[in-house]
């Protein structure tokens, strides 16, 4: 839910920006900002997602598919 959210968007956003999105579009649901930025980080790591930082604030972007493959790709050749 969070990568797909991110991917729609055209500008870097803060877990804040993103946990106020998927609460605004799924009510139903309890979105907490430390879960998403936890999320975040799990995607940043898994090369699906990229931190940027400006001053002390954090922003994530999705990365295109063809390079989280390749990331994925060029972990598992170091791995060998």
């Amino acid at each position: 839910m969070i990568h797909s959210h991110l991917e729609q968007q055209s500008e870097p956003r803060s877990a804040t920006e993103i946990s106020a999105a998927l609460t605004k579009a799924h009510p139903d649901r309890g979105v907490k900002t430390t879960v998403v930025r936890t999320t975040l980080e799990g995607l940043v790591a898994k090369s699906q997602a990229q931190r940027t930082k400006q001053g002390s604030s954090v922003f994530y972007t999705a990365t295109a598919a063809s390079e989280a493959a390749a990331a994925d790709s060029q972990r598992e050749a170091v791995a060998s």
